[in-house]
């Protein structure tokens, strides 16, 4: 049997990553079509204090990994937050896609509730790949992609329901 963690996790990552390589593609067209500068969108920020464009898209990719790795208790496959045009974020995107789609639902089963300790910021929390899965991992990767898709919408790239939600399967 599949282990829900890995049926809770990695499908609805591809998902959601597909998105995100969707939204960006519709933002690199509007940018475009429109002559807005494409470092304009990269460097997007919803607010000043907070994280631009870049980082909401290497955030989203970090999370899915991470959370793989949290779950079959392996190694992180760690990526560089060094993005600063669209093909790097398409390619840093494809890369994170590749190593979910790669991975063996196997390696995620009965190890769902073995405990670990993750750093979150400056603190370190135990959790068990359930539990980190669905208090941190699912949710984090949903604000990064939320964010994102925000950051976009507030800058005029024509988006909607549609675009967020189609690579889930509506």
């Amino acid at each position: 049997m599949t282990s829900p963690v890995y049926t809770f996790t990695v499908p609805i990552y591809l998902n959601g990553l597909n998105t995100l390589a969707h939204i960006l593609k519709k933002a690199e067209q509007h940018a475009t079509e429109h002559d807005i500068a494409l470092t304009d969108l990269i460097n997007a920020r919803l607010h000043d204090d907070m994280a631009p464009l870049t980082f909401q898209v290497q955030s989203t990719t970090t999370t899915a990994l991470r959370t793989m790795a949290h779950a079959t208790h392996t190694e992180e496959v760690k990526l560089d937050y060094n993005e600063t045009t669209f093909e790097e974020l398409y390619a840093r995107i494809e890369k994170t896609v590749d190593i979910l789609k790669a991975s063996d639902p196997a390696a995620f089963s009965g190890k769902e509730q073995l405990p670990f300790k993750a750093k979150l910021g400056p603190y370190e929390v135990d959790f068990t790949a359930e539990s980190y899965a669905s208090r941190f991992g699912i949710p984090n990767f949903y604000f990064h992609l939320d964010m994102a898709y925000a950051i976009l919408r507030s800058k005029g790239v024509p988006l909607g329901k549609k675009d967020y939600l189609a690579h889930f399967g509506l």
